[in-house]
């Protein structure tokens, strides 16, 4: 009986299967079978519904969760409020902006920055330094003796890196400005005088000196403004102010002569201040961004310098002057043609060594070297190295900076000139701003600055801290002039408040514009 019973379960299993054969192959139950054996269906399907089961109720739970994790924001449309402006209020250029005031009105021409662009292709240091800095041709510089005491082709210490255009991005600015004596105060004073030379910058790329107080001087300071702004790293390539430097190069090639000369007709001086100042922005700007046309425009300004403006030819040459090949050079200009030819070495332009040859030679017919004559202070001990104006007979505090400066550029050694430098420090005095400006002299001050810097030590420390408080005290704060410095002092009615303002913040970036010459 239980064989029969078999043998029509059987024959009723395999007329199922047929039927559903029939009706178009194998079901998904039967694909279960498959994979699960000879378990019978009503397993399969049972387990399959509490496995579907289970899979809904995970997901009801994840979608409760998201839920209850969800945060509901509720937004105003009023318009924050701004903090009130305080003028007494430290600048920090690292964390927030330089407060601006809402009444001022439109400017005619904004300013255009960029944010900090992050390269592909380079090693990050603990500085934040990268090979993209903008410290001019390193594989230019050599030591090339060009006469005199130890004259070589670079600019501060450290092989080729260091002997370019210091560390100006913002890692090495840091990093140097706490080393030399700087910090939050400086850099956002440097800033703050950044900014307000950009807002003031004409369309066509140039500074209005008349229209800020100064005389028509527009090329002189349109390369004190443009070596301000390549002083803190920015250059044609890169930079928050990139716009502004292009347009200031774009204006300075467009009134270049066919000679070489930066200088325009009706500018008050003469072309010797001019086009030694511009052609040193120039070259320094041809440098740091290796664009071929600034590059080939800063060449012919080297070029006009040396063959056509300074004193003399080939063997003979001597200083420089507001004319062209003067009768006489004077020291005033002559330091802004020194710096002009060093920066182009260190910029990888060619440079006649007959250049530097001249300039030596003018410094040694301006230089007092017997102590306490023509008017130097045997008490000192200058050493010698005090100088005068067209000769040495018209000894000064600022011409004797101007003179140890050069000496410095040109590698004469520390201890030589370490009597030249605290003589001038004594006789003119360190920074001090003075009764309602009285008391300030920024052509004096920018040449003491890059020249005790050098110097370092005690001399130095004495020095920047007076800087420091003069400078940083004394900027304007609020309203069309934050960020600038009042036209006061000696020569300020020459080149007004641009002048005025760039030179103040060359001071200020003094601690990474040029690398230490010296050893400590």
């Amino acid at each position: 009986m239980a064989k029969f019973e078999e043998q029509v379960d059987e024959e009723l299993l395999d007329e199922e299967l047929e039927e559903e054969e029939g009706a178009g192959g194998g079901g998904f139950l039967d694909s279960l079978s498959d994979q699960f054996g000879s378990a019978p269906w009503w397993v399969i399907s049972g387990a399959f519904h509490g496995l579907m089961i289970l899979l809904v109720f995970l997901i009801g739970m994840v979608v409760m969760q998201a839920k209850q994790d969800s945060v509901v924001i509720a937004t105003s449309l009023e318009k924050p409020v701004p903090p009130e402006y305080d003028e007494k209020k430290e600048r920090d250029i690292f964390k927030k902006p330089v407060p601006l005031d809402e009444n001022q009105e439109p400017i005619e021409n904004p300013v255009v920055t960029h944010e900090v662009v992050e390269f592909a292709d380079h090693n990050e240091t603990d500085d934040n330094m990268d090979d993209n800095q903008a410290r001019g041709d390193e594989n230019a510089i050599s030591d090339v003796p060009l006469g005199g005491t130890g004259t070589v082709a670079a600019i501060g210490l450290g092989g080729g890196g260091g002997g370019a255009f210091g560390h100006r991005g913002v890692g090495g600015r840091r990093r140097l400005a706490m080393r030399g004596g700087g910090g939050k105060a400086t850099e956002s004073a440097v800033d703050a005088a950044l900014r307000w030379l950009a807002k003031h910058q004409e369309a066509d790329g140039h500074w209005d000196c008349q229209k800020y107080g100064g005389k028509q001087a527009d090329v002189a300071m349109c390369g004190l403004a443009l070596l301000a702004f390549l002083g803190a790293g920015h250059t044609e390539k890169v930079g928050q102010y990139k716009d502004n430097v292009t347009r200031a190069v774009a204006w300075m090639k467009s009134i270049q002569n066919a000679d070489g000369s930066y200088f325009k007709n009706g500018e008050t001086h003469g072309i010797g201040y001019h086009h030694a100042i511009a052609g040193l922005a120039m070259a320094e700007a041809a440098g740091m961004g290796r664009v071929p046309g600034t590059v080939a425009s800063a060449q012919k300004g080297v070029d006009y310098s040396i063959d056509i403006h300074q004193k003399g030819d080939a063997s003979e040459k001597l200083g420089w002057r507001y004319a062209a090949k003067s009768a006489t050079g004077d020291i005033s200009v002559s330091g802004w043609f020194i710096m002009q030819l060093k920066s182009a070495k260190v910029a990888g332009l060619k440079v006649d060594p007959a250049g530097f040859d001249g300039a030596i030679k003018f410094l040694d017919s301006v230089q007092n070297k017997g102590a306490g004559g023509g008017g130097a202070d045997a008490s000192f001990g200058s050493g010698g190295h005090v100088y005068g104006y067209t000769d040495a007979n018209s000894v000064s505090h600022r011409r004797t900076a101007i003179g140890c400066l050069g000496r410095q550029f040109l590698g004469w050694k520390k201890e030589d000139l370490q009597g030249g430098v605290d003589w001038f420090v004594n006789k003119g005095g360190v920074p001090n701003w003075g009764a309602n400006g009285g008391s300030v002299d920024l052509y004096y001050w920018y040449y003491g600055t890059l020249c005790v810097f050098q110097q370092g030590g005690d001399v130095w420390k004495n020095w920047n801290e007076s800087m420091k408080k003069a400078l940083c005290d004394n900027q304007r704060r609020g309203g069309d002039e934050d960020g600038s410095w009042d036209p006061v002092g000696d020569y300020s009615g020459y080149w007004g408040r641009v002048g005025q303002t760039a030179l103040g913040c060359l001071c200020l970036e003094v601690y990474y514009r040029y690398l230490p010459l010296y050893k400590e």
